[in-house]
């Protein structure tokens, strides 16, 4: 083998360099050149062109070398030989292993050097292969072709999808991910070239017709899955960004769930069924008002009355349960379960009976109850032993900052008694609007500062009805609802299924890329927080699936388990001087059988390729 460089021109009268491995034949014609690879431009200087050749045949003849070879050749020599061989293992008649072929496979023997044998170009492909399966299943290329996405749009949409899934991180990282880690394109069988920049134009693409898709993916998971969707669940959430985002319409500043107010934020809602299958999401302001985000949603669920059963209850938190809103529900015919947002009541709308108590799913504690019915709604008073364990922290917090309050007021009154102390009524006010301000708990208090021709005299303090029912409600919360078909039992269980959508937030979280957001305008932004979207919906089948045949591990757990099935090339010499390249697939281990067995897919992703190749040194007896 050696090297060529070659100059090309295209149109416009520009030219570029090319240069090409190439090695010698012989034909029935003679002798004859063939292009083994083109290399695009070498950085090499020419005297160390041979010298690479020979190291790439090197690689490609399975031959050790007997002195150190420079660094980069040898990196570089490693790289193309893999191409090399990888391109001839795509040209080599496949057989499909695993007992999963049609017929048995014809035995093949080969007198092998042992010490010869090296594995290379391992590739991981078990959390690739459940991923693309869902997809498939789905008929996620058909949906795309509907919307006119050209086959090579497609394969980027689906590697970044999977990427997401199942190792998320910019585009660049994605990149990098399926060119050195993955054995996705491999699974897709796409043939595109990887760079970063196709990725983000497939995310913007997807965005653009993120309503058409998550409509088509909600209505095939709903006709696999026989879903009833009966409750829609609904919740927002945020998420923050490490850049300043300036100029960005949609980044806002606001009080972060993740208590990041330091980061401007976006907002992402979603509505998902009662067994957590995504149906619409939106994104919105950072600094976005709750309650002014229903009306869009209904205005999609109206869009898809035919898809859905006609007696929906839609489930939602405090955060938007409004009056307005509460009233729009009722408008678009639809059952409603939200948390109150009134706190207090007068003691005589509860009934004079005890508490209902039901144990919780997780066996230890239990949740009080009291209904109340009227003729159009019903009220269930819940106290729950959890989150009044998950209060007592911010209970004692709050009792902290009460105190230190007080203390300070009683500091101020004090100062008022002695001499050379500021008494002026003004400055008083504002000395007590600064401490307000410092433990944000003076709206729990009623404070009274008298005065005496602009002299402060006395200050009087009490805790208010506001501070009273705030420590009373620890603990306690109110659900209303107009199903009047419920039980408070019924009612509960319906409420508690929030719990659902707030999973399906931590798993974009925390699994699937939602953060971090590397982009730093809006539309890629946007796109890249859709496209984990877009994963869960592919996720929520696949959890659905495993759930149903009694495996309940969360999404990174399987990963971690699917993440030793690996594609590998395995090199080894034959006794008649030629070499012979497999292409195989690591067999499963126990677990990795299980899950593939739970999801119904192959245990072999794909099927074995290999080649035998002869040495230049000499002719093998294939060849003779």
């Amino acid at each position: 083998m050696f090297i060529r460089e070659k100059i090309k021109k295209v149109n416009g009268g520009k030219s570029y360099i090319q240069h090409q491995l190439i090695e010698s034949i012989r034909t029935p014609s003679g002798p004859r050149q063939q292009i083994v690879l083109n290399l695009g431009q070498l950085s090499l200087p020419e005297e160390k062109w041979k010298t690479l050749a020979n190291c790439i045949e090197g690689f490609l003849a399975n031959q050790k070398t007997l002195f150190p070879q420079d660094p980069e050749i040898e990196a570089k020599a490693r790289h193309y030989a893999s191409q090399i061989r990888q391109e001839r293992l795509d040209r080599a008649q496949e057989r499909i292993t695993g007992g999963e072929s049609a017929g048995e496979e014809p035995a093949q023997y080969e007198h092998v050097n042992i010490n010869s044998l090296i594995t290379n170009d391992a590739k991981t492909v078990g959390a690739e292969h459940v991923a693309i399966s869902q997809m498939n299943e789905y008929g996620f290329d058909k949906i795309l072709q509907g919307l006119d996405f050209t086959d090579d749009q497609i394969a980027y949409s689906k590697m970044l999808i999977v990427g997401r899934m199942v190792h998320p991180g910019s585009e660049r990282d994605t990149v990098r991910w399926l060119s050195e880690t993955s054995g996705a394109g491999e699974l897709l069988d796409s043939g595109v070239k990887l760079y970063d920049k196709a990725l983000h134009r497939a995310a913007v693409l997807l965005w653009e017709n993120h309503a058409a898709i998550e409509q088509e993916l909600s209505k095939r998971a709903r006709e696999i899955f026989s879903l009833k969707e009966t409750v829609i669940l609904y919740d927002l959430t945020n998420t923050y960004f490490e850049g300043s985002k300036r100029g960005s319409k949609v980044a806002r500043r606001y009080k972060s769930k993740e208590s990041r107010n330091d980061c401007p934020l976006i907002t992402l809602s979603l509505t998902v069924d009662e067994e957590g299958f995504p149906k619409q999401s939106k994104v919105f302001e950072g600094n976005v008002s709750e309650p002014g985000t229903l009306k869009d949603i209904l205005d999609g669920l109206k869009k898809e009355d035919g898809m859905f059963s006609n007696d929906r209850t839609i489930v939602m938190d405090a955060g938007v349960a409004t009056e307005e809103n509460i009233a729009l529900i009722r408008k678009s015919g639809y059952k409603y379960v939200v948390v109150l947002r009134k706190k207090s009541f007068e003691d005589t709308f509860w009934p004079e009976t005890d508490e209902e108590k039901i144990m919780l799913s997780d066996g230890k504690t239990t949740l009080g109850m009291k209904l109340v019915r009227t003729e159009e709604e019903a009220f269930l008073l819940c106290h729950s032993e959890a989150k009044e364990a998950k209060e007592a922290k911010e209970k004692s917090i709050l009792s902290l900052k009460e105190q230190r309050f007080e203390e300070a007021l009683s500091a101020i009154k004090e100062g008022l008694e002695k001499p050379k102390r500021q008494k002026k009524y003004d400055t008083i006010i504002e000395r007590i609007g600064r401490l307000k301000e410092r433990y944000k708990v003076g709206n729990l208090y009623t404070i009274k500062v008298e005065q005496t021709d602009g002299k402060a005299t006395d200050i009087k303090f009490k805790k208010n009805a506001q501070a009273q029912a705030k420590e009373e409600a620890i603990g306690t919360y109110v659900l209303r609802t107009n199903r009047l078909d419920l039980s408070g039992e019924e009612i509960s269980k319906l409420h508690r299924s929030l719990s659902t959508v707030e999973e399906s937030f931590k798993t974009m979280k925390g699994n699937l890329g939602l953060r971090p957001n590397f982009h730093h305008t809006d539309t890629p932004t946007i796109a890249h927080v859709h496209v984990t979207v877009l994963a869960y919906h592919i996720l929520a089948g696949i959890l659905k699936k495993l759930r149903t045949a009694g495996v309940h591990y969360n999404w990174n757990t399987i990963r971690n388990i699917l993440a030793t099935h690996i594609r590998v090339t395995t090199t080894m010499n034959t006794k008649d001087g030629c070499v012979i390249d497999v292409r195989t697939c690591t067999a499963p281990t126990e677990k990795q059988h299980t899950i593939y067995n739970k999801l119904q897919i192959k245990h072999t992703p794909l099927g074995r390729k290999n080649i035998k190749s002869p040495m230049k040194t000499q002719r093998c007896s294939a060849e003779k």
